[in-house]
């Protein structure tokens, strides 16, 4: 059952999208919006280049900003750029550490909705050989605890994710 608030919420952000004061953010968050219907398709000549495009200028100063207004996208959005991440092209031609991005969305996403994230935490981290901070580590242990414990994921899921990231644990204690 859907929230009402966060029915009121998605409505109001539908009729009155945010206005950034970044000028790529803004950029990103425009064409997200106007490409969110046919993600799947997005090509290397098309949408998926442009997308790369648009993030593959940023700088931390971007980034920074990104998670400052995080609560101001619509969620939904946020899943299209963190599948996007994914997407090999991406990985090729964007230079800095989107797996480390890829977590930090996954920490600040919604309480009600992360369970669209955890399953490719791993690969994102994985396949940007990602550095993440023992901090981040510690709050990705406890959002995958706190999931488990509202019923958002299974035990499996749970484990195999404590496993993966207790590994990551190890690797900087090395």
């Amino acid at each position: 059952m859907m929230n009402i608030h966060l029915l009121k919420k998605t409505f109001y952000k539908t009729l009155f999208p945010p206005k950034f004061g970044n000028k790529k953010i803004q950029l990103l968050y425009n064409f997200v919006s106007q490409n969110d219907s046919d993600t799947e398709y997005w090509t290397l000549d098309g949408q998926l280049k442009e997308f790369i495009g648009i993030i593959k200028s940023f700088d931390e100063n971007d980034i920074q900003y990104f998670f400052e207004r995080i609560s101001l996208w619509n969620s939904y959005y946020l899943v299209i750029i963190s599948d996007k991440f994914l997407d090999s092209h991406v990985r090729e031609h964007v230079k800095y550490d989107l797996g480390k991005i890829y977590a930090k969305i996954f920490l600040l996403y919604e309480v009600s909705d992360p369970y669209f994230l955890i399953d490719n935490l791993e690969i994102a981290v994985t396949m940007y050989e990602s550095k993440i901070d023992t901090a981040t580590l510690i709050d990705l242990i406890s959002k995958i605890e706190f999931m488990h414990h509202k019923k958002l994921i299974t035990r499996q899921q749970r484990n195999y994710n404590i496993q993966f990231i207790s590994s990551l644990t190890d690797e900087i204690s090395n």
